[in-house]
């Protein structure tokens, strides 16, 4: 159970490091917020946490699953998050949005 929830948070910061990596180019920015929106101010740095992110998620998995099978894990899991969020970007890209309160009713 321990090797498979390591594993889940592995892809999960892979996931996460190439939205990052997405939502830092301008023309996804467009795609996912509309026509006019912009990239946030601080690019390298959003662009520095979606690599780290991602780098991040191999000592997860070599703790999971040893050098030899850890290192092939998460070079698999790094592609299945590209293409995810690949696929994220072309299909449904408002699900990149973030909502941080949507479950709590904020009034002005």
């Amino acid at each position: 159970m321990r090797d498979l929830l390591l594993t889940l948070a592995a892809f999960t910061l892979a996931l996460w490091g190439f939205a990052l990596l997405a939502l830092s180019q301008e023309r996804h920015v467009e795609r996912v917020f509309g026509h006019h929106a912009r990239p946030a101010p601080g690019l390298r740095a959003q662009r520095a946490t979606g690599f780290t992110a991602i780098g991040l998620g191999l000592p997860v998995c070599l703790a999971a699953e040893g050098a030899g099978f850890g290192s092939l894990l998460w070079v698999v899991l790094v592609c299945a998050a590209a293409m995810g969020i690949a696929l994220t970007l072309t299909w449904r890209p408002r699900w990149l949005r973030a909502r941080p309160f949507r479950c709590f009713k904020l009034r002005p």
